[in-house]
């Protein structure tokens, strides 16, 4: 059988038109995910341009799905944008 989990190094969903440091985000994707909590990682679009540092504060696993809240930590601006893209994402 096996481990139904996948874990996670950068959280990749639809970007909310604008970020906020003083706002709590929720997030949802299909199947069971693992995210570390309170530790800085990626914010990714969905076609895996990096758009922010995050980090997760709470996750829920079930149903076939993961459910959770993250807060921005560092919005990139366009330049960091993609300079970090262009660094981890071969085109």
């Amino acid at each position: 059988m096996g481990n139904p989990f996948l874990i996670q190094a950068c959280l990749r969903i639809p970007i909310p038109t604008s970020l906020n440091k003083d706002t709590i985000y929720n997030f949802e994707k299909e199947g069971h995910r693992i995210y570390q909590i309170n530790v800085p990682m990626d914010l990714r679009a969905e076609n895996w341009d990096f758009i922010a540092r995050i980090v997760v504060t709470e996750f829920t696993v079930g149903n076939n799905k993961t459910t959770g809240k993250f807060k921005v930590v560092k919005e990139f601006s366009e330049e960091e944008r993609k300079i970090i893209t262009k660094t981890y994402v071969k085109y």
